[in-house]
């Protein structure tokens, strides 16, 4: 009996110790792959903060000298400087996922790290810099449009969502951050599909754009939203982009703007998946 017991005991502890020997793999596969989505996003975001620094102070001065330079004139700009090229943005963090991912696949596995951890950390990195860069235009916007009234112009924006209450500003803010969250994942699909194909796979920005014009048409900025909501009065002589009102606009627009960021992120992913560490 008592060497039942036994063989008991130790079948138990053996037991036991395979587990926490499961357990404590696994874990430590959980706190790596941790580790490897912080990795990208802090390499993502801090290129993003580089990128918005340049990009930010020289439209500042360029913001500032037109307006100022109009009511120094006696002028009127009428609608936002700022808006009219606002979409240039969408460039720099789409030139940002295309180097980036590029830049980072070979590394990161080379690592250690997992193609699934990569997509985390490049959507990650997306999403906060989105919300950066969501904040810092709306701020742009509201110091601009200061700007314009003290110095007794009229301002509006060029189409876009509505941003004449707390609720659109704050809209807009989410509504931007997603803009670039989505402009900057399809970059990097472009740049995984260059991975997969070379020259060849560079031709995938045609179906790629899908996410890019969906978010562009949702918030009415951009170049396909802008020309999308011009209104020919009767004619091209005339031609105008309405300003947006009512919530249901709004909601469309932060609605359409997640949804493209959505789609972004999953053919991202889908991409990464069979990415070989070395282009063919």
């Amino acid at each position: 009996m008592p060497t039942t017991t036994t063989a008991t005991t130790t079948t138990s502890a053996a037991a036991r110790t395979t587990e926490e020997t499961v357990m404590s793999r696994t874990d430590l596969a959980r706190a790596g792959h941790r580790r490897a989505v912080t990795a990208v996003d802090r390499w993502v975001r801090r290129s993003g903060v580089v990128v918005a620094c340049w990009f930010w102070v020289i439209y500042a001065l360029y913001a500032v000298g037109i307006t100022v330079g109009n009511a120094v004139t006696g002028g009127d700009l009428e609608i936002s400087a700022l808006d009219a090229t606002l979409g240039a943005q969408r460039w720099a963090v789409l030139w940002l996922g295309v180097v980036g991912t590029t830049a980072l696949l070979a590394v990161h596995v080379a690592a250690g790290g997992s193609r699934r951890s990569l997509a985390g950390g490049v959507l990650r990195g997306a999403l906060v810099l989105g919300a950066g860069y969501g904040v810092v235009t709306v701020l742009a916007l509201l110091g601009e449009r200061l700007l314009s009234t003290s110095l007794g112009m009229t301002w509006r924006r060029l189409g876009a969502l509505p941003f004449d209450s707390p609720l659109a500003v704050l809209g807009t803010v989410l509504a931007e951050g997603l803009v670039v969250a989505t402009y900057l994942l399809v970059g990097a699909c472009i740049g995984v599909g260059f991975v997969h194909a070379r020259a060849w796979g560079a031709l995938l920005i045609v179906p790629l754009a899908l996410p890019a014009v969906l978010v562009d048409l949702a918030t009415r900025t951009g170049v396909v939203g802008t020309i999308a909501n011009v209104e020919l009065r009767p004619d091209i002589d005339h031609a105008e982009v309405p300003p947006a009102e009512g919530l249901v606009t709004l909601l469309t627009g932060v609605g359409g703007a997640a949804l493209a960021a959505a789609i972004a992120a999953v053919v991202l992913y889908a991409l990464l998946r069979t990415a070989p560490v070395r282009p063919r």
